[in-house]
């Protein structure tokens, strides 16, 4: 489903030539023909693009919405915009038409902001699961693999989920997940398939592969060596003990990375000022 809907936008992108739904949304507006720009703006939404593309695309669609009139639809995008980029602001200069829906957006947040967390449990399954204020993402996806193994497995759910997928509690693993929107956008992810996060084993071996593994060990290695050697990859741990994984406190009842969101590294370009132009 997700290659037809790509595949669907680079046909009408060659027919449109190399003007995309945002930019010809961004041109209606500049033209203060707000009532096509907004609709513009929504088939954007749904078009392949990047996370800094879709904050472009909820803040048009807020402003088009307010200017119009449009009260509740304009609070609806604020939020979904304030979702994205806790940090965004809105110039005074627009006046209370457009003030009032934002500042009603934020007081509906209250500070809240989208979490993505992903959980080792004590029977070996990894889940994720997403917690947003308001609805942007429309799937979350979990892949996990062994460590050396070709490729993940993945499993995608709605939101919030959980999304769970399951793995051998005496196994290491590594994990990433990824929510994304309708488009395909990724807008949340912990992790990525090129550098996942590693979960470690939430139990040890059973006795019999653990002896294969020690009479495998050459008979001349030191104590040191074979210390240093059960330090990296999969060996068994001796118990839960807590431990801390990429600055994140971890506990035996259960692993959860990435408690706070932090959103996906991507260039972050100034927004065009429209907003002078308004009426």
């Amino acid at each position: 489903m997700r290659a037809l809907t790509l595949l669907f936008w680079l046909f009408a992108t060659q027919a449109w030539g190399a003007e995309s739904p945002l930019t010809r949304a961004e041109q209606l507006f500049d033209a203060l023909a707000f009532d096509e720009a907004a609709t513009a703006f929504q088939a954007a939404l749904k078009a392949p693009g990047t996370r800094e593309e879709r904050t472009r695309a909820w803040r048009g669609l807020a402003i088009c919405h307010a200017v119009l009139g449009q009260r509740e639809e304009a609070q609806g995008a604020f939020e979904a915009l304030l979702v994205l980029d806790p940090g965004a602001e809105v110039k005074g200069s627009l006046g209370p038409k457009v003030q009032s829906p934002f500042q009603a957006a934020k007081a509906a947040l209250m500070g809240r902001r989208a979490t993505l967390t992903v959980t080792r449990m004590p029977d070996g399954r990894v889940v994720a699961r997403l917690e947003q204020p308001r609805s942007v993402a429309t799937e979350v996806m979990v892949a996990v693999r062994v460590p050396g193994a070709a490729g993940f497995s993945a499993v995608v759910r709605p939101p919030p989920g959980p999304v769970e997928m399951k793995a051998p509690p005496e196994r290491a693993v590594e994990a990433y997940a990824v929510a994304r929107d309708a488009g395909g956008v990724i807008l949340f992810e912990q992790g990525t398939a090129r550098a996942p996060l590693r979960l470690e084993a939430m139990s040890e071996l059973p006795p019999a592969v653990a002896s294969a593994r020690e009479g495998a060990l050459p008979p001349a290695a030191s104590v040191a060596s074979t210390a240093s050697a059960a330090s990296v990859e999969e060996s068994p741990r001796r118990g839960l003990w807590p431990y801390v994984v990429g600055g994140v406190g971890l506990a035996a009842a259960g692993v959860v990375l990435g408690v706070v969101l932090t959103r996906p590294e991507s260039l972050v370009l100034p927004v065009a000022d429209r907003s002078e132009r308004l009426p």
